[in-house]
């Protein structure tokens, strides 16, 4: 993503609901360095919106191509 980020911030919990995730689930994702952008707000972690959106992207995949591989 390139600019400045704007607009609210979601916390952990509130950037799992907002993914369809389990809070847990994303939290291990998060762990293995395999889930979103996160900044630090103070000693809590913020998730921009379009940086959740960008990261959901990433992760979906076209079951057709998946199979023909």
């Amino acid at each position: 993503m390139s600019g400045p980020r704007k607009g609210p911030v979601h916390n952990t919990r509130a950037a799992a609901t907002y993914c369809g995730l389990a809070y847990q689930t994303f939290r291990n994702l998060l762990a293995q360095g395999a889930g979103p952008k996160a900044f630090k707000q103070g000693r809590l972690n913020a998730f921009y919106p379009s940086d959740l959106d960008e990261w959901l992207a990433s992760r979906i995949v076209d079951p057709a191509a998946a199979v023909a591989s």
